[in-house]
C-alpha cells in the first residue's frame, strides 16, 4: 500500500514537471544554469500536493529586459555627420531641380502635341492654322536681313561714290523718309551722320526700303487690293479699309473677326480647282508693281550703276523680297491679332530698356549701345512691328512685341 502511494506521488511530480517545461503553445526552455534572482516567482515544486506550475509565458514576461547603454556621439561623430547632411541637402536640391525641368519638358511636349494635332485637324478640314509668335519673330527677322543684304549689295559704297544725284533728287530721298527720320534737310543729315559716312547710302536704302515694305503692305491688311496706310475712314467710302474702320468704332472684336476670316477666305484656293486663291494673285500683282515703283523712285541715287543684266538681277531679287514680304503681311492679318508699326513719330526719343527700342549695330561699340540712351532718334532704320489681342479676339489692350525698331540716334543733339 506504501509502495502503491509512492508511485503515485512520484507521478505526480513527473506530471507537473513537464507541465512547466512544456505548457500550451510555447517552446521548450532550458533550464538555468543559475540560481534564480531574488523578486522572482518561480518556487521549487513539492513532492506531496501535486501544485500547479505557473504558466510560462507569464513567468517569460516578468523576466527583467537587458537595458542598452544610451549611445553617446562624440565630438568628431558630429564632424562626419554634417558634411554628409549637407551632401544629402544637395542631392535633394538637385533632385528637385530635375524634376521641375522634367516638368517643364512634359508641359512643352505637351503644348506641341496639341499644336500638332490642331495642324493635323486644320489640314483634314481645310481650315487655317495660326503661328506663333516664335515663328513671326523669325519671320520678320529673316526679312530684316534681306532687306539688311540687298541695301548692302546695292547701294554705293560710300558718300563720294554718289555721283548720279542733285539736290532735288536728295531732297525727294527726304520727303519719302518722312515718319523715319526727324531730320528734314539732307545736307543736316548727312553731317548728323559724318562718323558713319561709308554707311550712309546703304543706312538711307534700307531705312527707304523698309519703310516702303512696312508702311504700303504691313501697315494695311488690304494692301493687294491697292489700300495703302493704316485703315481709317479718311479712306474711300467703297474700301475695305474704310468699312473696317468704321466697324472697329462699332464693335472692335467683331471687327477683327470679320477682317480675319475674310482674308482667310480669299487666302484659301477654291475646292477642286487648278487655279490660285484670289488674294494671292492679288498679292503677286501689287508687290509686282510695288517693287517697281520703289526702283524708280527717290532710290536711285543711293544705287549702283550697272549693266542690264545687273539690273535684270537687281529687280528680280526686289521681286522676291516684295513677294516675300507681302505674303508674310497676309499671314499676320488673316489672324485675330491687330498689327500696328511704330512710326518715329511715337518713337523720338530712345531708350535702352524700351522694350521695342533697340540700337543700330553702329551704336554697339559705343559703351554697348547704353550712351545713347535718352537721345532723340534721328533715323529709324527698320520700324517696330506690334501685335495686340489673341487669337480668340480677346485681350486687345495688351501687346506682344514681333520686331524691335532699329534706331540711329542724333549723338549731336
Amino acid at each position: 500500500m506504501a509502495e502503491r502511494s509512492a508511485s503515485r506521488a512520484g507521478s505526480v511530480e513527473t506530471t507537473s514537471k513537464r507541465a512547466f517545461s512544456q505548457g500550451p503553445g510555447s517552446r521548450p526552455q532550458p533550464e538555468p544554469e543559475t540560481t534564480p534572482e531574488p523578486g522572482t516567482h518561480r518556487k521549487q515544486q513539492s513532492s506531496v500536493g501535486g501544485q500547479t506550475a505557473m504558466h510560462p509565458s507569464a513567468t517569460i514576461e516578468e523576466q527583467p529586459e537587458p537595458t542598452a547603454e544610451p549611445t553617446v556621439m562624440q565630438p568628431e561623430d558630429l564632424a562626419d555627420v554634417v558634411p554628409t547632411m549637407r551632401t544629402r541637402d544637395g542631392r535633394l536640391d538637385h533632385m528637385e531641380s530635375h524634376i521641375v525641368a522634367l516638368a517643364r519638358g512634359v508641359t512643352d511636349l505637351d503644348n506641341d502635341r496639341k499644336r500638332w494635332q490642331a495642324q493635323a485637324r486644320a489640314a483634314r478640314s481645310g481650315s487655317w492654322v495660326t503661328k506663333s509668335s516664335r515663328v513671326i519673330r523669325e519671320e520678320l527677322a529673316q526679312l530684316e536681313g534681306a532687306v539688311r543684304g540687298w541695301a548692302e549689295k546695292h547701294s554705293v559704297p560710300g558718300m563720294a561714290a554718289m555721283t548720279s544725284g542733285s539736290p532735288e533728287g536728295y531732297q525727294r530721298i527726304m520727303e519719302r523718309l518722312k515718319g523715319h527720320c526727324t531730320e528734314t534737310d539732307w545736307t543736316t543729315l548727312t553731317e548728323k551722320l559724318g562718323k558713319t559716312t561709308a554707311h550712309v547710302p546703304t543706312l538711307l536704302t534700307q531705312a527707304l526700303l523698309a519703310r516702303d515694305l512696312f508702311g504700303s503692305i504691313f501697315a494695311n491688311p488690304f494692301f493687294a487690293f491697292g489700300e495703302s496706310q493704316e485703315p481709317s475712314v479718311a479712306h474711300e467710302p467703297r474700301s475695305f479699309s474704310f468699312l473696317y474702320a468704321s466697324m472697329l468704332e462699332v464693335n472692335k472684336e467683331e471687327a477683327h473677326i470679320w477682317r480675319s476670316q475674310m482674308l482667310r477666305l480669299l487666302a484659301t484656293p477654291p475646292p477642286n480647282s487648278v487655279h490660285n486663291a484670289p488674294l494671292r494673285e492679288q498679292v503677286e500683282t501689287t508687290t509686282t508693281r510695288l517693287a517697281a515703283e520703289f526702283l524708280d523712285g527717290p532710290v536711285q541715287p543711293l544705287l549702283q550703276t550697272t549693266n542690264e543684266s545687273g539690273m535684270v538681277q537687281r529687280t528680280q531679287e526686289l521681286h522676291q523680297l516684295y513677294q516675300g514680304a507681302g505674303e508674310l503681311a497676309v499671314s499676320l492679318w488673316t489672324q485675330r491679332s491687330f498689327v500696328k508699326c511704330y512710326r518715329i513719330e511715337e518713337l523720338s526719343v530712345f531708350r535702352a530698356d524700351h522694350p521695342i527700342m533697340s540700337p543700330h549695330p553702329l551704336h554697339h561699340a559705343e559703351a554697348g549701345g547704353g550712351a545713347s540712351d535718352g537721345q532723340p532718334v534721328l533715323l529709324m532704320v527698320h520700324p517696330a512691328v506690334v501685335a495686340f489681342g489673341n487669337e480668340y479676339a480677346e485681350h486687345y489692350d495688351l501687346c506682344k512685341v514681333w520686331a524691335k525698331a532699329m534706331m540711329v540716334v542724333d549723338s549731336h543733339a
